[in-house]
């Protein structure tokens, strides 16, 4: 172990001497700014990242730019702002790309004020009954009125000349379709509501609005943030932002170093992990993907399951070649494959496919870090089969076999982790690990 290491052990453990819940945030996290913009799956505590990166900054003094490979709603990402950091994020989801690209700025919060009083009065204005986009199962996943309300929000957001206020009237449609659909708010994945839940959807126009307002707040706020920290330069971050909209355990060109990583993989608490793709699909419908920069990736909204399908254990083809690529990293995986398959040889597959993908995400990801870079992984452990799987053993195992080197594990409580409340299968998680390792 490094001084540094030992340190920044110091460091974190002086946090919770006090208080053996200190890492928990219970009634201490609140998203605001920037963190406020959208509501994702299974999100990360705003407030422990930034002390995590700060305890790590103080130790290592040569920190400029983070990267997160599972970068989702941008948590890491906005608290990197926050610090002048430069940031390198990826992820597979269209919509976390565009929340990523909105969170980046620029923050012009006087012109905003205006485009958004006069996007009100250009729906207001608008009678027409056209439906402005067609997809298969709109009907299905969409009341007729709500069509209409959702085609003049489309066409008004549309008509905006500016791409950067498109772009957060956008994230706000995501919100609005995501109240107003016929899909349950209860579960990520798409399940059709009750007759008795669709009569009582909210208008579109409302929910719009009311969302929209909100998001114009958090912004004035977050360039109130980043002026009062002296890493804003008129309506711009001074940090330099790149995301890339691929999957991570693919081929990733590696055009840079960073010197700190801090993500969050996706997990789940049953045989899948949580459907990021199925949350965004509809919302997705519903946004002019023209206007997402950094969208490269194809294929990703052929189907309402295709951006899961590729995403981290999205394919279960090969499992048996898979399995015997990856065994020889992990005790952990191979004990918890093995406990499954006593009760059910099925559901085996997913578990193989996912920590294969993982494994070859890590690969790619060690290539972004400088050598003795720290990583922050929050990590939970689901269930499959009723058998928890120890994703923190797993992912220190297969870190460990790449050369990297263990400095310490926390483990917290989770408050209010936005996740479905229970499955078929099991309890959900009600804990995390916070695994910090150096390359």
């Amino acid at each position: 172990m490094l001084d540094n290491d030992r340190e920044l052990l110091k460091r974190i453990e002086a946090y919770s001497l006090e208080d053996d819940t200190y890492w928990s945030f219970r009634g201490r996290s609140k998203r605001h700014h920037c963190h406020s913009l959208l509501q994702y799956p299974a999100m990360m505590v705003p407030e422990m990242q930034g002390e995590l990166i700060d305890a790590v900054l103080a130790e290592d003094k040569n920190i400029h730019r983070v990267f997160d490979p599972f970068v989702g709603s941008g948590t890491t990402l906005g608290e990197a702002l926050c610090r002048g950091l430069d940031f390198l994020g990826v992820d597979i989801n269209p919509l976390a790309i565009l929340a990523c690209e909105v969170k980046s700025g620029p923050l012009y919060t006087k012109k905003l004020n205006e485009k958004f009083e006069h996007l009100l009065e250009v729906i207001k204005s608008d009678t027409s009954n056209e439906i402005a986009t067609q997809f298969d199962g709109i009907n299905k996943w969409f009341l007729n009125e709500v069509q209409i309300e959702l085609s003049v929000i489309y066409r008004a957001i549309k008509a905006e000349p500016s791409k950067w206020a498109r772009k957060i009237f956008w994230l706000s449609m995501a919100s609005t379709v995501r109240s107003v659909c016929n899909s349950r708010s209860s579960t990520y994945k798409l399940h059709i509501k009750s007759d008795e839940q669709m009569e009582s959807t909210p208008s579109a126009f409302q929910a719009f609005e009311k969302k929209l307002r909100k998001n114009v707040q958090s912004i004035a706020a977050q360039k109130s943030v980043l002026a009062e920290n002296n890493v804003l330069k008129t309506s711009t971050s001074l940090s330099d932002v790149v995301i890339k909209n691929v999957d991570t355990a693919g081929t990733i060109k590696n055009t840079m170093l960073c010197d700190l990583l801090v993500s969050s993989p996706p997990y789940g608490d049953n045989q899948t992990t949580v459907t990021y793709g199925q949350f965004s699909y509809l919302p997705l419908m519903w946004i002019d993907l023209k206007d997402i920069d950094n969208l490269t990736h194809k294929g990703l909204l052929a189907h309402k399951s295709a951006i899961d399908s590729m995403s981290l254990g999205g394919s279960i083809k090969d499992s048996k070649i898979k399995y015997e690529e990856v065994k020889g990293r992990s005790e952990s995986f191979v004990e918890c494959v093995e406990k499954i398959r006593v009760v059910n040889p099925e559901n085996i597959k997913k578990l193989i496919s996912f920590i294969h993908d993982l494994d070859k995400s890590l690969t790619n990801s060690l290539r972004f870090l400088r050598e003795n870079a720290y990583m922050i992984w929050t990590l939970g452990n689901r269930r499959i089969s009723n058998i928890e799987v120890p994703l923190d053993k797993i992912m220190r195992e297969l870190l460990e076999f790449h050369g990297c080197h263990f400095v310490h594990e926390l483990e917290r409580e989770i408050p209010s982790k936005r996740m479905a409340k229970r499955n078929k299968i099991a309890s959900t998680m009600g804990k995390e690990s916070i695994l910090i390792m150096r390359k």
